[in-house]
């Protein structure tokens, strides 16, 4: 039996709807991500994820931007890799992996990310709609990393 939506649910799901990440997927399986993760705020400069750490999780922006920055060198040197914005994700290599982090994620503002833990997406469940919602997300990482893997293709092989 579906459970009841809240007033606060319909709240985030029109957030989440706002966001190009969750197109793609259905209020029930949105519903099925409200009760699977966790909704957070960072102020500008909280590092959301640390280069190195082990925690399988990955986040979608809501709100705001995430500087990526990768340690340079010394351990105190950082270089800003990538800047990601509403409807971008990042540790989805984490989940995918199960190694370590690669590189910092940095609230590059008032920021609101959605966190979702690895177990979330590799549980054995009977329910259609998180088995759905999970096959989603697979294949959103795959199209990311898809988009990224050409990127880094461009950059490092020059035409002739």
């Amino acid at each position: 039996m579906a459970r009841s939506i809240t007033g606060e649910d319909e709240k985030k799901i029109a957030i989440m709807r706002s966001v190009s990440f969750f197109s793609t997927l259905s209020d029930e399986e949105l519903i099925v991500i409200l009760d699977n993760s966790k909704w957070l705020k960072c102020s500008p400069g909280d590092i959301v994820v640390r280069e190195g750490d082990t925690e399988h999780s990955f986040f979608i922006i809501l709100k705001g931007s995430v500087s990526i920055q990768k340690r340079m060198g010394g351990a105190s040197m950082k270089k800003p890799i990538s800047k990601l914005k509403i409807g971008q994700c990042f540790g989805e290599m984490s989940v995918i992996t199960g190694q370590p982090r690669t590189a910092d994620a940095v609230a590059a503002e008032e920021t609101f990310v959605l966190k979702v833990d690895a177990d979330t997406l590799n549980k054995d469940t009977e329910s259609f709609e998180y088995r759905s919602m999970q096959f989603k997300f697979y294949k959103i990482f795959a199209e990311i990393l898809a988009r990224r893997l050409a990127m880094t293709n461009m950059l490092v092989v020059k035409p002739a």
